[in-house]
């Protein structure tokens, strides 16, 4: 209790605190007094107003020290209503284990007053322990790691196709393809941010590796422009979060090369990335305490970077596709809450339209363009996301169009994870479903259809 001067309740709130000290509920005080049991509680709070205090426990202590409500014990300690009852003057029966000791009676305890109250106190604790309402904390954005291993429920749908797996599950990782692999780089391992690159065939469906990354990061993208991978930023092993703008170049050497250029203008991690025109657009994301808006360009030529108009809606775990030209950046998080936020940016007049939401709040999402269509995979730190969703713009109005579900190999939490495109074929890899993935889940979004020719068909 505060030792803030408290006031003096009025005579009902002293009829309640009378009523109150012998253990009734607000039910039963609300009985006795012919009134509602909202209007029980309203004295309450007044009380503990008045009194500085913060619990019924309290209320009943500092009433006893003033005099309010008057316990006498008997010789002994011990009352005709048993032991673990007091008498009081006016016949009112008081919860021994209301008062300390030296509140109740100035004579020394007894041996088995002590073992009692000792007892009644544990007995307590345990039960406030097992009672007390516990909430289930949702993975934190940041990391994945403190959480436990589930299940993992494919659903067989028959466009997804299972392939060769990552040879080292993680999550938070950049995905890109180029030419004739696709590369999964850097991310969230088993002992935290990685350098791991792995490049995954496609003729063969195998897995080799490249060189390491310069850098261990996790939560990063990558693009491509011309013939290298760059991958900006990313949070580092240690949390922090890191500024280095790293190029990766597959065609030197057996396991290709690395090197830095012109570092970002502020360091951060979890952001949408894209590529236009053959220059790298940076959007939103993580900069160590919070959540942003900012925007930049990179020009590869020039090695340098611009700052852009900021997108309207500050967020992080975004993603992002170039559609003709304009750049979609969908969904995320902004610290509070999963968005299905649709943010249209136009690199030419260098601002923002809005554009209709998903059909639900994600963030954690991988994100791929296929025929002038935006498709978002997994996500959800708040929900299992069993169905994936797929963006069609209207070609007259860039800020229209609708979006529509698909099917998910994965039938509960998958987020986190990285998505490209190859072709007709859009591959999505590793990720976060209560363990670390290695999967390599390929989608074929358009079949298409070879016709015979007419041109030399007889009667033709």
């Amino acid at each position: 209790m505060s030792e803030v001067p408290t006031e003096s309740p009025s005579e009902r709130e002293l009829e309640l605190l009378r009523l109150l000290s012998q253990g009734l509920s607000n039910r039963e005080i609300a009985q006795t007094l012919y009134i509602s049991p909202n209007t029980v509680k309203v004295h309450l709070r007044n009380i503990y107003a008045k009194l500085n205090v913060r619990s019924r426990t309290e209320a009943t202590m500092v009433a006893v020290q003033r005099g309010w409500v008057k316990v006498d014990l008997p010789e002994g300690g011990r009352s005709a209503a048993g032991p673990a009852t007091e008498a009081k003057e006016e016949g009112e029966v008081v919860p021994r284990a209301a008062f300390p000791p030296a509140i109740v009676s100035e004579r020394p305890l007894t041996l088995w007053q002590r073992i009692y109250l000792v007892v009644s106190a544990a007995l307590v604790v345990l039960g406030a322990w097992l009672t007390w309402p516990r909430q289930v904390e949702p993975s934190r954005p940041i990391s994945d790691l403190q959480s436990q291993s589930a299940d993992r429920n494919l659903s067989g749908s028959s466009r997804w196709k299972s392939l060769a797996q990552m040879s080292t599950p993680r999550s938070r990782l950049a995905v890109v393809s180029h030419r004739d692999r696709i590369y999964a780089i850097a991310g969230e391992t088993a002992s935290g941010a990685s350098d791991v690159v792995e490049a995954y065939t496609l003729d063969t469906d195998d897995w080799t590796r490249g060189a390491d990354k310069l850098t261990p990061v996790a939560n990063v993208g990558a693009v491509v422009l011309g013939e290298r991978i760059y991958v900006p930023g990313g949070s580092m092993a240690d949390g922090q979060m890191s500024d280095s703008l790293e190029v990766y170049d597959p065609g030197e050497g057996e396991l290709g090369t690395w090197s830095q250029v012109r570092s970002m203008p502020q360091a951060g991690c979890a952001y949408a990335i894209a590529a236009y025109e053959g220059e790298l657009y940076l959007f939103g994301g993580w900069n160590g305490s919070t959540y942003v808006s900012e925007s930049y360009r990179y020009d590869p030529v020039a090695n340098e970077w611009h700052a852009l108009s900021p997108m309207p809606t500050r967020r992080g775990f975004v993603g992002a596709g170039v559609i003709g030209e304009h750049i979609y950046v969908v969904g995320g998080y902004d610290g509070e809450a999963e968005l299905a936020t649709c943010e249209v940016y136009d690199p030419r007049a260098d601002n923002w339209a809005a554009c209709p939401s998903m059909t639900v709040p994600r963030g954690g999402i991988g994100t791929a363009v296929i025929a002038n269509t935006l498709y978002v995979i997994g996500g959800g730190w708040q929900s299992y996301l069993v169905e994936n969703e797929y963006f069609s713009p209207d070609p007259s109005n860039p800020g229209e169009g609708t979006w529509q579900t698909f099917s998910s190999p994965l039938l509960q939490e998958w987020r986190n994870l990285g998505v490209t495109a190859s072709e007709t074929t859009l591959h999505a890899i590793g990720g976060w479903d209560g363990a670390l993935l290695g999967v390599n889940q390929a989608y074929r979004a358009i079949y298409r259809l070879y016709l015979p020719s007419a041109m030399g068909i007889p009667g033709q």
